[in-house]
């Protein structure tokens, strides 16, 4: 049975898209079948895997539709395969109607959960890549997920979100009990301007007055350009440029991620790898 990992922040801008994608990639040249769920009405993920043109017909928006109206969902329905790998759940605009319309739905909190649960065993992880917020559609990820990964930014906004982030998940927990399971798997700091310290300091601070249940990783993301240039070349960080700095931190990150999946696998880590 796969396991689906969410990858949440309440605040938007946090590099929450780039990191489902170089993860999964990651997971990926690893040997691990993976597929990746655009939950985002920027579909940002899907532009940035190259699958614009693959968000009209059998996105998310008709999955949900169909699990929605308690409809069977064929095999592979809604599925498209990226050259890397990947496998993805393509999003568009269109998500922008499904707040509204999840929040009429009967079982509104596990539209999501009703169509992850006919494909878990079909991947060994599911990624989902939330929208920025606490909405409908994040609590449906939220209700399916096994474990969240927190894109922080070293910023006071960023850090507030994630503080919301944990009150509102106990809230959620509180009034549904082993309904919502997911645990941080891990915190990790991201677009980190390593030309200054009020970066390092405010990364030094977080940690220590959230020392508990954040699981910060050791490894951080830089604020490179490479990242950018890989969305707008459709592919990971390692389809773009594989033996790049930017692709070697990704994977030290993979690598610690693995370790806390109690995976094992070759590690694939490079040099100059950014460590807080």
């Amino acid at each position: 049975m796969g396991k689906v990992i969410a990858c949440v922040n309440e605040k938007g801008g946090v590099a929450k898209t780039t990191t489902v994608k170089n993860v999964a990639a990651g997971f990926a040249l690893r040997g691990k079948k993976v597929l990746v769920v655009d939950l985002d009405p920027s579909f940002n993920l899907t532009k940035s895997l190259g699958m614009g043109n693959k968000g009209i017909n059998g996105s998310i928006c008709d999955i949900l539709d169909r699990s929605i109206a308690y409809e069977d969902i064929p095999e592979g329905y809604g599925i498209h395969h990226q050259e890397e790998g990947i496998d993805i759940v393509t999003s568009s605009e269109k998500l922008r109607e499904y707040e509204n319309k999840l929040f009429l739905a009967p079982q509104r909190e596990i539209v999501l959960r009703r169509y992850m649960e006919t494909i878990r065993e079909k991947y060994d992880y599911i990624f989902i890549d939330c929208l920025a917020g606490l909405g409908i559609l994040v609590v449906n990820a939220l209700f399916c997920a096994d474990s969240l990964i927190i894109p922080l930014a070293p910023q006071f906004l960023s850090v507030e979100a994630m503080q919301n982030l944990y009150t509102n998940i106990a809230m959620i927990r509180k009034q549904n009990g082993t309904n919502v399971k997911p645990e941080v798997l891990g915190t990790v700091f991201t677009m980190v301007r390593t030309n200054t310290n009020n970066d390092k300091n405010i990364m030094e601070w977080v940690k220590d007055t959230y020392s508990q249940g954040a699981n910060f990783f050791k490894v951080y993301i830089p604020s490179l350009v490479k990242y950018s240039e890989s969305d707008l070349d459709g592919h990971s960080i390692y389809g773009y440029e594989p033996n790049s700095p930017a692709a070697m931190i990704y994977s030290e990150l993979v690598n610690e991620i693995f370790e806390r999946l109690g995976e094992n696998a070759e590690p694939k880590a490079g040099e100059n790898v950014r460590r807080s």
